[in-house]
């Protein structure tokens, strides 16, 4: 006997066919993105292993100028942010914006190939200006000048149809958080990055302002690309795995607002104490402080969704990855909010610490949080389940084991070497000893980016294979079921 299909069957069936439109729409300039960011993560997280070592033994590769400290150290951050970072995100942003939106890729999408290409190629050339002596001296921005435009308009050209996907969203719903986040960084970003370098590369004799307007950008990339990255992704992500809705429409409009508003005044309490009229470090610090609300109830409204259903976390890849990276979110305000504020700031301030902040920001909740998009979209778009689901349990393992230690390694060395610097008794001492005495923090630094390494080269070799479309061939997703095998168990995610 034959049966009709009901409209329930029709709806779900015409729902998945506009999915896999979509997702075939995104699928070559998404790849194309995750694919060389994980290829930038691994030569960053190298180039940390090196810097590491140099600290810890300067006659290390001494011969070499090529790589000594101050040309390895700006090119590891540099690939971390504009290689893997910005790239990984955007890779995110235009899968969630499509898919969030309804929409499909209709055009340009050779036009995205050509600026992602342009984008590694400046990428590539930035880094070796910095490691031939061509740095600039401005943290994130020492990259040669000539570096900025092309990246500027390669962002440009990725930010735009993502802004029309979202202008034709149908929106039932009315506020989409997701989307949302993803919009304002599409947005921001530019506006941040043109703003920062127009005043540093083309307007001369700024003095000390420069060095604020630096800070100023260091601060607006992380919290206004990589959070709303982040977050956006993490509120796309939790309630998909869960299958619950997010907790609280309210906070999610809170925490959004409270970022929108006070991120872009942070920056110049780096320079509490400087040359800088005292206004300027003042509200930097006090943003700093007040940025503990968003960042606070975007961690609550993720804890409040997960609450109940955290046996998920052990078995979902992406699930796992975004909510330790929403774990991390709250902690990143906190040692911001530390560094920020006249009473431990002055004692923290250009010290250890900040690399810790900046290593937590981007690679502990950004880059997690990434990480647990990638395990969720790639099949979709490769056809084909991960391999192994060791290589999966190893990469959360190890990442998060490796940041953990520098972050609080970085953390502890910062104190210590802001206690030296500013106790009275060791006037008279040595800056050599100073930096012997964060000799132990060092190595274990080395040793935790050598970890991560690890980690990261067997993650950018898993992720070859499914882009090659010789992943496990299964309608089943990959879960962490079994801690005893390498199957991956079938379950609905």
């Amino acid at each position: 006997m034959q049966t009709t299909p009901s409209s329930a069957d029709l709806d779900l069936q015409a729902d998945n066919l506009r999915r896999a439109a979509i997702d075939k729409s995104v699928k070559g300039p998404v790849l194309f993105l995750f694919l060389n960011g994980a290829f930038w993560l691994m030569a960053s997280t190298i180039l940390g292993v090196l810097a590491a070592i140099k600290l810890v033994s300067p006659s290390f590769l001494g011969d070499c100028q090529f790589l000594q400290f101050g040309r390895l150290q700006p090119t590891h951050i540099n690939a971390l942010v504009y290689g893997w970072g910005i790239q990984a995100g955007l890779g995110v942003m235009l899968w969630i914006m499509a898919r969030r939106s309804g929409q499909e890729l209709k055009g340009g999408k050779s036009l995205l190939y050509v600026a992602g290409v342009f984008w590694n190629i400046a990428v590539t050339l930035g880094l070796l200006g910095i490691l031939l002596g061509g740095s600039t001296s401005m943290q994130w921005l020492e990259m040669p000048r000539f570096v900025w435009p092309i990246l500027l308009g390669s962002f440009l050209v990725f930010a735009w149809p993502m802004a029309v996907m979202f202008g034709k969203a149908f929106r039932p719903e009315g506020f989409m958080v997701s989307t949302w986040y993803i919009l304002g960084a599409c947005f921001w970003f530019p506006w941040i990055f043109l703003t920062a370098n127009v005043c540093l590369h083309c307007i001369p004799s700024l003095g000390a302002l420069a060095a604020g307007i630096n800070a100023w950008y260091v601060h607006g990339v992380i919290f206004l690309f990589f959070t709303p990255v982040a977050i956006g992704s993490a509120y796309y992500f939790i309630p998909k795995i869960t299958g619950r809705p997010i907790a609280s429409a309210e906070l999610a409009k809170l925490g959004f607002w409270g970022l929108a508003v006070l991120a872009g005044w942070t920056g110049m309490q780096t320079y509490m104490g400087g040359p800088l009229p005292s206004w300027m470090p003042s509200i930097g610090a006090l943003t700093g402080t007040l940025l503990l609300i968003p960042v606070g109830v975007v961690g609550l409204n993720h804890h409040l969704t997960t609450l109940g259903s955290h046996s998920l976390v052990a078995t979902s890849p992406t699930l796992r990855f975004t909510f330790l990276g929403s774990l991390l979110l709250p902690i990143t305000g906190v040692i911001f909010a530390l560094l920020s504020n006249y009473s431990t700031g002055v004692n923290l301030q250009f010290t250890h610490a900040g690399y810790g902040f900046q290593i937590i920001a981007i690679y502990g909740f950004f880059s997690m949080c990434v990480f647990g998009a990638i395990y969720y979209i790639v099949p979709r778009l490769a056809g084909c389940e991960w391999l192994s689901v060791r290589l999966i349990r190893n990469h959360f393992w190890f990442s998060t084991y490796g940041i953990g230690a520098i972050v609080v390694t970085s953390l502890v060395a910062g104190l210590q070497q802001g206690g030296d610097l500013n106790n009275p008794e060791m006037w008279d001492q040595d800056f050599m000893q100073l930096a012997l005495n964060s000799r132990p923090y060092m190595v274990a630094r080395a040793i935790s980016w050598a970890l991560i390494t690890w980690s990261n080269v067997w993650f950018l070799i898993h992720l070859m294979l499914m882009v090659a479309g010789l992943g496990r061939r299964s309608s089943a997703p990959t879960l962490l079921h079994s801690a005893h095998d390498d199957t991956p168990h079938a379950a609905h995610a």
